[in-house]
């Protein structure tokens, strides 16, 4: 799916004016490199108008400069320059179309712009950085990252797995988490014990990279997740938010635009307790205690229904949501095996009036279905300690696996490759 590639116009300056990037971050920028690598990004760029038919805009609040950009490049068809108004307007009139929409710059601004429009933004680290573009930008080291990310970009379009589990709630899940018999080859098979020597031990933040970027190219390839009003994820046995799921989960709410109830405006709250779902309780670790594979297949979500709450604070959010029928919730986890918490989780929601729910794991432990269990609750979800009981159970065998996905994957590890092999040459 070939892109509408917005850039800042500072892509193509040789010499930035640095009072534009006032509080910025210059540790990544060096302004004798800057018009060597200008001209090399250019080359990316031409390429991918050229090889893949990808639209580039560039666009800027001062007309004189676009003016005098749009004259040196008048024989260049593959770049277009217009305001950043102009810009704002059409991607309003298209937001309908916001999965072609690439944003690449590196101020607030260009953040607020992708953000607006719904769309990935990807920050080019040789500029200063601004600080939302620091925190929440997909970052690139180099002209040739770039081009290579916007290429997984145009071919990213699927997860390792889907699967519908009522008419309301889908879950996907990013990788095979298997690295056993099932890994294709020896690469794969490190690269998925890195994964869970991420989740299980935080451990590689370059694979925390990879999970989220595969994430976001998935995302900008399709609009399932548009409409979601709130963010979530299933804290661990421990009661404890996984860091990496959080920085994940927080990632893609940032980019989506999406802002927690207004009293954690203050500084202080634990993550723990700004998350959508407590675990009030400690629960016993599913493979602790001698349990099989079988008897956790059977467990259903008993103990999850005696730890876990929505958290209260939600409430008035959720009612709103409810009465304009946009209750739209997506939920993290690091792994799916039977779906024992996100069973709890889905009736939970479904009590509260979801209209949509999305589940998203890490990774998935692929068996032969998903045990759905409905139940009837009775008691305050807001509270805990509510009375549950089971009222139907269902396999649901239909996953939709494309083992393509592993290829995506393995790419987007190449690319952090390139980047490691390039500050090994600066070095």
């Amino acid at each position: 799916m070939e892109k509408i590639i917005f850039c800042n116009l500072d892509l193509l300056r040789g010499k930035l004016d640095l009072n534009d990037y006032k509080g910025a971050d210059y540790s990544g920028y060096d302004e004798t490199c800057l018009k060597a690598i200008r001209n090399t990004f250019k080359d990316m760029l031409f390429k991918l108008a050229d090889e893949d038919d990808n639209r580039i805009i560039f666009y800027s609040r001062k007309t004189e400069d676009l003016n005098r950009a749009k004259k040196f490049y008048e024989n260049k068809k593959e770049f277009k320059f217009t305001s950043r108004k102009k810009v704002n307007d059409f991607v309003e009139r298209n937001i309908d179309k916001n999965n072609y929409f690439v944003f690449v710059g590196a101020k607030d601004q260009d953040f607020i712009a992708a953000v607006k429009a719904r769309a990935l933004f990807i920050v080019p680290c040789w500029l200063p950085l601004e600080d939302r573009a620091v925190k929440y930008g997909v970052h690139v080291e180099s002209p040739l990252q770039f081009y290579k990310f916007v290429l997984v970009l145009n071919n990213q379009n699927v997860w390792y797995s889907k699967i519908e589990i009522d008419e309301k709630t889908t879950a996907y899940s990013l990788i095979d988490a298997r690295y056993g018999y099932y890994a294709k080859n020896d690469d794969e098979r490190e690269m998925v014990r890195n994964f869970e020597n991420l989740l299980k031990k935080d451990m590689s933040h370059k694979y925390h990279r990879i999970l989220l970027y595969h994430f976001l190219a998935g995302m900008t390839n399709t609009m399932d997740f548009d409409d979601i009003e709130i963010f979530g994820m299933i804290p661990s046995s421990s009661c404890k938010l996984n860091q990496y799921v959080y920085e994940f989960m927080n990632h893609v709410r940032k980019l989506k635009g999406v802002s927690l109830p207004k009293q954690y405006d203050r500084k202080g709250t634990e993550i723990e307790f700004r998350n959508l779902i407590i675990r009030h309780t400690p629960k016993k670790q599913n493979h602790a205690g001698g349990r099989s594979a079988s008897e956790r297949a059977l467990m259903g979500a008993d103990e999850e229904f005696k730890t876990l709450m929505v958290n209260p604070d939600y409430k008035k959010r959720i009612d709103k949501l409810r009465a304009e029928n946009r209750f739209n919730v997506c939920i993290f986890d690091d792994y799916m095996t039977h779906g024992n918490s996100f069973n709890a989780v889905r009736n939970m929601l479904e009590k509260l009036g979801a209209n949509k729910i999305i589940f998203v794991s890490m990774g998935l432990f692929k068996t032969s279905c998903f045990q759905r269990r409905d139940y009837k609750i009775n008691g305050d979800v807001y509270r805990g300690h509510f009375q549950f009981e089971e009222i139907e159970y269902k396999r649901v065998t239909d996953f939709e696996i494309d083992e393509n996905a592993k290829d995506e994957v393995a790419e987007l590890r190449s690319i952090f490759e390139l980047e490691e092999k390039e500050d090994d040459c600066a070095n």
